[in-house]
């Protein structure tokens, strides 16, 4: 996305008229909203299997039998999935791809918007297409699929026929990963979590090799070491890979097949990564039940009953956002201070790259608030997409419905 500086952030206020959208459709699904906060869509239904998508009170050229998945990307744009005579196709901005599937699914999306990608299935055959070009490769199932920011595309794949409940040829290890298409030869029981370094030079997987023994693959080789079970890894740069794995009943951090941090667990998983690889954060529970958050093996000094979901760095990796649920209510724990929000929901927080502004979108009471700094900065309404911090972090961008009107407002913090 660039760092936003084309963006209109001198007008205040910018208002579209949405109500009015149902008095000239059958109905209208819930919106979305273009990353620069210009425009809103929704798919709507126009007839019987008749739909269409509608942006900013203009809709697409075309009619279709069923519209799904409608995400925006770049800064004004919007994709969806698109069916006519029972084929599917990606529709960018009104234009369809030429290539036409049996099905497509798992639409993903560069952070630039350069590609836009999926899983497809034809002829019982699958595989990925990136940009309206499908892989050659097809094969029997495809599951996992991921895409690089430079458009490189992964999955897992099945390599060989196998009748139903033939445990035998499954237990010979009938799984690859396909990159681009073209599956490397060591086959697996089972693969996922695929990770890609940041050049998307280099891939790893977890693996199963047989019915106890897990491991990761970097690039083609496989750990030497065995382990209970494994969790996804994350590149530090193109040679370091660092991995939750399990062993004797507890979860550790491996680095490159050996021991990295010290501190055994009883849960250590969805690791975040600081942009430059110096900080190491990890979702982890000990004792059982209680959840925080680990930053280069040292835990946070507040737990929680529930859950933590999610966690996130500023680009410069001096703010670390926990997303958490304890007591019954959701909550946002920066740099390991509770805001204390209590909250029905809570989404993913925006953050500026110095991490000096946390913006989050929260739900009480069937509406939705900004909150920004744990200040409450704008509430009661119907609906918030993400906020968006300005370049020099001096702004905030709501984009959000109140009354049937789309506004797109912008908030000095």
């Amino acid at each position: 996305m660039g760092e936003k500086t084309s963006w209109d952030w001198h007008t205040e206020l910018k208002e579209v008229p949405v109500k009015e959208w149902e008095s000239r459709f059958n109905w209208v699904q819930a919106p979305r909203v273009s990353r620069d906060g210009e425009r809103i869509a929704a798919i709507v239904n126009l007839d019987e299997m008749a739909f269409n998508v509608c942006v900013n009170g203009d809709i697409w050229e075309d009619e279709y039998e069923k519209v799904w998945c409608l995400t925006p990307y770049a800064d004004k744009g919007f994709a969806a999935f698109v069916a006519k005579d029972e084929e599917w196709t990606m529709n960018v901005d009104g234009t369809e791809w030429s290539n036409w599937f049996d099905f497509l699914w798992d639409m993903k999306i560069s952070p630039n918007g350069d590609f836009i990608g999926a899983a497809f299935q034809t002829d019982s055959e699958y595989g990925m297409v990136v940009n309206d070009v499908p892989w050659e490769d097809r094969y029997e199932n495809i599951s996992g699929a991921v895409m690089a920011p430079n458009g490189i595309s992964a999955a897992v794949v099945q390599m060989a026929s196998m009748a139903a409940a033939d445990v035998d040829a499954f237990k010979k290890g009938i799984f690859s990963i396909a990159c681009n298409g073209k599956a490397r030869a060591a086959r697996f029981l089972n693969a996922w979590d695929i990770s890609f370094d940041k050049a998307a030079q280099n891939i790893a997987c977890t693996v199963r090799l047989d019915r106890e023994a897990y491991t990761i693959v970097q690039n083609d080789t496989v750990w030497d070491n065995r382990f209970e079970s494994a969790w996804k890894a994350a590149f530090l740069d193109e040679k370091t890979l660092v991995a939750p794995v399990r062993s004797n009943g507890k979860w550790q951090l491996y680095k490159n097949n050996t021991p990295f941090w010290a501190g055994a667990y009883d849960q250590l998983w969805h690791l975040a990564v600081s942009p430059a690889g110096e900080e190491i954060a990890a979702i982890v529970s000990t004792p059982y039940g209680r959840w925080t958050v680990a930053v280069n093996d040292r835990m946070w000094q507040h737990s929680w009953d529930t859950m933590v979901s999610d966690i996130h760095f500023s680009r410069d990796g001096s703010c670390l956002a926990a997303v958490y649920k304890h007591k019954g209510a959701w909550d946002l724990a920066v740099n390991q201070t509770p805001w204390q929000m209590g909250a029905d929901k809570v989404f993913v927080p925006s953050i500026s790259p110095d991490g000096s502004v946390v913006a989050v979108v929260v739900e009480k009471n069937s509406t939705c608030q900004l909150v920004v700094n744990n200040r409450v900065m704008a509430s009661g309404f119907s609906f918030m997409a993400d906020p968006v911090i300005s370049p020099d972090g001096a702004q905030v961008m709501l984009k959000a419905m109140e009354n049937g009107v789309y506004k797109r407002q912008i908030f000095r913090v």
